[in-house]
């Protein structure tokens, strides 16, 4: 159950808590790791230690911009593009709308650019130093069901082109912490495991005792996004947009299903009164039975055991329409 001081408001409407924003909220991802504060960069830090091994003492967001006016574009990529002390450099972003198909393409993209974008004309290419991407997914790849996987190039052989590989893409995919909760109890989770549950189902249950900076960090930056309204309503008034469109299309989708099963139905009982009506007729009728209805098929499957001629049974047929 859901408490008044996780928001810190505790004259909130029940309403307002049942349309509360998602923690996997991109504008709220930007907000809680894309902003030049303690507290952001803590949270950013950790996130890139445990998914790259890495430890940054600093880092600096390179797009720290989170105008309510970036917020209004649709469709806009709130990615989060960090350097640490080092120089080396990293993507992070959460993207809980993924088309296989386009986005794989962008993430590619964008990691190419990352790396192009370290060097100016006349500069040497033993300067470039690796770039790192960190993708939240709210869905699985269809080879894997790690929580999170690291891919670099390789061979058919599955060798590394190079151990100083410069493109590194991770990715995180959220739907594999309910499976690991499953395999180990959530006591049992660490620090990011928390937070990828806490990203993915939207429920502090537990995870408000816990002892987790990383945790307790990302949801004190939650209540600081509610206390921005402008910000906050323009993200709500977004996921709300995106939650229609995925219903819509959900709708469409079994929509769709309905319609082919109902097709397949009546194309196998075109099939078997064909055969039937060849058997008892020695006719092909398929032509005839094409453009029938289901119910105009049902009442053929009756007249198949009165009628002795297929004139009889087409002059029945019509008189029952």
């Amino acid at each position: 159950m859901l408490t008044n001081d996780v928001l810190g408001n505790k004259d909130m409407k029940k309403e307002e808590v049942e349309e509360r924003l998602n923690y996997d909220n991109d504008s709220f991802f930007k907000f809680a790791l894309g902003t030049e504060d303690e507290d952001a960069a803590f949270i950013r830090n950790t996130i890139i230690e445990r998914v790259t091994g890495i430890h940054p003492k600093e880092s600096s967001v390179l797009n720290p911009n989170l105008d309510p006016a970036i917020l209004k574009k649709k469709k806009m990529v709130l990615d989060i593009r960090v350097k640490d002390n080092k120089g080396r450099e990293y993507g992070i972003e959460m993207q809980t709308t993924y088309s296989k198909k386009s986005e794989l393409k962008r993430f590619e993209l964008y990691g190419a650019r990352m790396l192009s974008n370290q060097l100016d004309s006349g500069e040497k290419y033993y300067e470039l130093l690796p770039v790192y991407q960190i993708i939240f997914l709210d869905s699985y790849a269809e080879h894997t069901r790690k929580l999170i996987d690291t891919y670099q190039m390789r061979n058919e052989e599955g060798e590394v082109e190079s151990k100083r590989s410069l493109m590194r893409r991770i990715y995180i995919y959220l739907p594999e912490i309910n499976a690991i909760v499953k395999r180990k109890g959530f006591e049992k989770l660490n620090d990011f495991e928390q937070l990828c549950y806490l990203f993915k189902n939207n429920d502090e249950d537990g995870i408000l005792k816990t002892e987790e900076r990383l945790v307790k960090k990302v949801m004190e930056k939650y209540r600081k996004f509610h206390d921005a309204e402008d910000l906050w309503s323009i993200a709500m008034a977004t996921q709300i947009q995106e939650q229609r469109e995925k219903n819509a299309i959900l709708d469409s989708f079994e929509e769709g299903v309905e319609q082919g099963r109902e097709k397949g139905q009546k194309e196998g009982m075109r099939l078997l009164l064909n055969r039937q009506m060849e058997s008892k007729y020695h006719e092909d009728c398929s032509t005839w039975l094409y453009p029938l209805t289901m119910e105009q098929l049902n009442l053929v499957s009756n007249l198949l055991f009165t009628c002795d001629t297929l004139q009889e049974l087409k002059n029945q047929l019509e008189v029952k329409k």
